[in-house]
């Protein structure tokens, strides 16, 4: 079998693209009221803390899929599992933009 016919993969992969539609468009939101100078650092916080967090999450489910071979640097999610890792500590950790997040409630 391939491994796409297998119903766990599939529900894996369905949960995947779901999750990065959804991020996809709070994304999108976000840029709109950058362009328009209306992106509060709450809402920017938010946005950085997780999309990030949803990134690493994503591509760590991922990986699985690809069992050893995802660590092996012939593969492509193997560069971006370790990519995805540096996302949430630059530009502020996420706890700084929790920290931040929680200031404002």
């Amino acid at each position: 079998k391939k491994l796409i016919e297998f119903q766990n993969t599939q529900f894996g992969l369905a949960e995947c693209k779901a999750e990065a539609t959804i991020a996809r468009v709070f994304h999108d939101h976000c840029i709109e009221r950058y362009l328009t100078g209306t992106l509060d650092t709450v809402t920017a916080s938010m946005a950085k803390y997780w999309l990030t967090d949803l990134q690493g999450k994503i591509i760590d489910r991922c990986l699985q899929f690809f069992g050893g071979y995802g660590y092996m640097d012939e593969f492509p999610i193997s560069r971006m599992y370790r990519d995805a890792r540096v996302t949430r500590i630059y530009a502020g950790t996420n706890e700084i933009m929790k920290l931040l997040i929680a200031r404002s409630l």
